[in-house]
C-alpha cells in the first residue's frame, strides 16, 4: 500500500472514530437528559396526585362499585377526582385489598410487587421501573406508598424512543458523512504533502540512471518539507563538486604522471636498442636519471594514495587529544635525519588540541618538506607553535605575490619550480588537513627573504570543512 493511501486511511481513520466517539457520547448524554425529564416529570405529576388525594377523606369510597364485576380496572364515580386528571400521564391507585382504580387512562400494568406493597399502609417509598403494557407498549413508571395503598403514575416513552430513533440516525449519518469528507480531504493533503517526495524519488531514480547531478528541487517553504529539498540541492551541489574534482584529479594526475613516464620509456627503449655500445658513463647517466623519475613517481603516486585516503583519516568524530609541540619536534626530528639541515621548534612546552595526529603530522611534515626544498643548504628552519597553529618559516626565494593565492592548489607549481622535484600536492594536502580541523592554510613572505607557510586549526569547527568535499575520488 502506498504512503498516500495510508495517510488517507490513517486521517479518515482518526477522525471516523473521533466523530463516532462524540455521536455515541451525545447519543448517550441525550438519552440520559430526555429520562432524567421524564423521571423529573413523573415526580412532579406523582407529588401532585398526593396532594389531591390527602383531601379526600376515603378514596376507596369513591370507587365505581359497578365496575368490579366487569373485571377491569376500576373508574371512581363522577367527578371524585376529576381535578386530578391528567392528559400527559397515566395515573392510578391501587388499594390494600388489590382494587385499582384508575384516576387517569391508559391503565398501567400491576405486577404482585405493586400490591405487595399496597397492604404495607406506609408512606415515603418511590420508586421508578420501565414497564410494557399487554400491547407492547413501553412506561416509565413511578411506584410511590401511601396511607391509601400504592399510587401509580406512568408516562409513555413512545416520544423519548422516537427523538432518539431519529438522533441515532442524523449522528450515524453525520459520522458516516464526515467520515468520508476526512478521507478525501485526507487524500488531498497526503497529494499536496507528498508531492515534493514525489519530484524527490523522481529526481533520485533520475540521478541514478543518468548519473548526472544537475537535477536541483524547487524548494517551496520553510518548512521540514522545504529543508528536505534544500537539503537535496546541496547533496547534489556537493555531488557536482566532487565530481568536478574527481575529473580534475584525475586530469592533472594524467598531466603529472605522463612526463616522468615519458621519459622512462625513452631511457628504457635506449637501453634496449644501444646497450651493447653505450658508453658506461652514459649509461650511469641515464640510470641516475631513470632512479630520479622513478623517485618522482614514488612520491606522486604516494601523495595522491594520501589525498584518495585521506577523507577516511580524518573523521572528526575520531578526533583526540594531541600535543602540536610533540607533533613538530618529531617531524623536525625526522627532517634532520634524512636531510641533515638543521630545524629549530619554538613555543610553549605543550599545546593541546583535539586532532587527529597522522593528519596534522603529514601536514606539518609537508611544510617541513617544502622549507628544505626551497631553503639554502646551510640556513635554519624554523618551526613556530601557536596554542592552535603551525608556522614553518624558511630563507627560500619567497613567493610572488600573485602566486600566494595559488600555492596551495592542487598540483600548482610555477614557472620556476617546474623544474624542481615534487608533484604540487604537498601544500593542498596541508589546506585541507587543516579544512577539516575547522581552520586552514596561510602563506606570507618573510622580513629579511624567505617564507613562512603554516596552518592554523579550530577544534571547535571541525569537520565544518571535510576531504570528503576535496578529495573523495569514489
Amino acid at each position: 500500500m502506498s504512503l498516500r493511501w495510508r495517510l488517507t486511511l490513517v486521517i479518515g481513520g482518526v477522525v471516523a472514530v473521533m466523530l463516532f466517539g462524540a455521536s455515541f457520547l451525545a447519543y448517550i448524554s441525550a438519552e440520559s437528559e430526555l429520562n432524567s425529564q421524564v423521571d423529573q416529570f413523573l415526580s412532579t405529576r406523582s407529588a401532585e396526585t398526593e396532594t389531591g388525594l390527602a383531601s379526600i377523606a376515603d378514596p376507596a369510597a369513591a370507587l365505581n362499585l359497578d365496575a368490579i364485576t366487569s373485571g377491569t380496572a376500576l373508574g371512581f364515580r363522577g367527578g371524585t377526582f376529576a381535578s386530578l386528571e391528567r392528559a400527559d400521564a397515566s395515573i392510578q391507585l391501587v388499594l390494600p385489598d388489590g382494587r385499582v382504580g384508575r384516576i387517569s387512562p391508559p391503565s398501567l400494568p400491576v405486577t404482585t410487587e405493586d400490591q405487595a406493597l399496597a397492604t404495607l399502609s406506609t408512606g415515603g417509598v418511590s420508586e421508578l421501573f420501565d414497564r410494557e403494557d399487554e400491547n407492547g407498549d413501553r412506561f416509565r413508571v413511578m411506584v410511590s406508598s401511601s396511607r391509601f395503598g400504592v399510587l401509580m403514575v406512568g408516562r409513555p416513552l413512545a416520544d423519548v424512543e422516537q427523538t432518539l430513533d431519529g438522533l441515532r440516525g442524523w449522528l450515524l449519518l453525520i459520522s458516516v458523512m464526515g467520515a468520508i469528507a476526512a478521507a478525501g480531504v485526507g487524500w488531498v493533503v497526503a497529494d499536496r504533502v507528498l508531492r515534493p517526495v514525489a519530484r524527490l524519488a523522481a529526481a533520485t531514480e533520475q540521478v541514478a540512471e543518468t548519473r548526472r547531478f544537475e537535477a536541483d528541487l524547487r524548494v517551496e517553504g520553510s518548512d521540514e518539507l522545504g529543508a528536505l529539498a534544500r537539503s537535496f540541492n546541496s547533496m547534489l551541489s556537493a555531488l557536482r563538486a566532487s565530481r568536478e574534482q574527481q575529473e580534475r584529479l584525475v586530469r592533472d594526475a594524467n598531466h603529472e604522471l605522463r612526463t616522468p613516464l615519458t621519459s622512462l620509456r625513452t631511457n628504457i627503449d635506449v637501453m634496449r636498442r644501444r646497450g651493447d655500445v653505450i658508453e658506461p658513463h652514459e649509461r650511469d647517466s641515464i640510470m641516475e636519471e631513470m632512479s630520479e623519475e622513478v623517485r618522482e613517481l614514488t612520491e606522486l603516486v604516494t601523495e595522491l594514495v594520501g589525498v584518495a585516503t585521506s577523507s577516511a583519516v580524518l573523521a572528526p568524530e575520531a578526533f583526540i587529544e594531541v600535543d602540536l609541540m610533540e607533533l613538530c619536534r618529531a617531524a623536525a626530528d625526522r627532517t634532520v635525519g634524512r636531510t641533515g639541515r638543521e630545524v629549530v621548534v619554538e613555543g610553549p612546552v605543550m599545546a593541546c588540541v583535539h586532532g587527529d595526529p597522522a593528519g596534522l603530522g603529514r601536514a606539518i611534515g609537508n611544510l617541513l618538506g617544502n622549507a628544505v626544498k626551497f631553503s639554502p643548504t646551510g640556513e635554519t628552519i624554523t618551526v613556530i607553535v601557536g596554542s592552535e597553529s603551525v608556522e614553518v618559516l624558511d630563507r627560500g626565494p619567497g613567493i610572488p605575490e600573485h602566486e600566494i593565492a595559488r600555492i596551495f592548489d592542487r598540483f600548482y607549481r610555477s614557472d620556476s619550480t617546474r623544474t624542481m622535484s615534487g608533484s604540487g600536492l604537498g601544500l593542498a594536502i596541508v589546506s585541507d588537513i587543516a579544512s577539516a580541523h575547522g581552520g586552514g592554510a596561510f602563506a606570507r613572505n618573510r622580513d629579511g627573504g624567505g617564507a613562512v607557510v603554516g596552518f592554523s586549526i579550530n577544534p571547535d569547527l571541525s569537520g565544518s570543512a571535510s576531504l570528503v568535499d576535496s578529495f573523495d575520488v569514489g
